[in-house]
């Protein structure tokens, strides 16, 4: 793998790591009021069929289009 597909590689997971923090803090923070003293496993229970439809449907596209080359094509 050359240098320049490392260095694509590590910036789209950058982008993708930020975007997981910032869903995930942002779907927690929505649900906090809601599942105020539950268990862990049941607050999680219920943050994770959000947060996997907005990775795949928001911050994956997302990253994608961002790191999309002028001509069309993917870094």
């Amino acid at each position: 793998m050359s240098s320049l597909a490392i260095l694509a590689h590590l910036r789209f997971l950058g982008l993708m790591m930020i975007g997981a923090y910032a869903l995930i803090n942002a779907i927690l923070a929505l649900l906090s009021p809601l599942t105020a003293g539950w268990p862990i496993w049941a607050s999680t229970l219920l943050a994770v069929p959000p947060m996997v439809m907005g990775m795949v449907h928001l911050v994956l596209p997302l990253a994608r289009r961002h790191l999309s080359r002028p001509d069309g094509t993917r870094a």
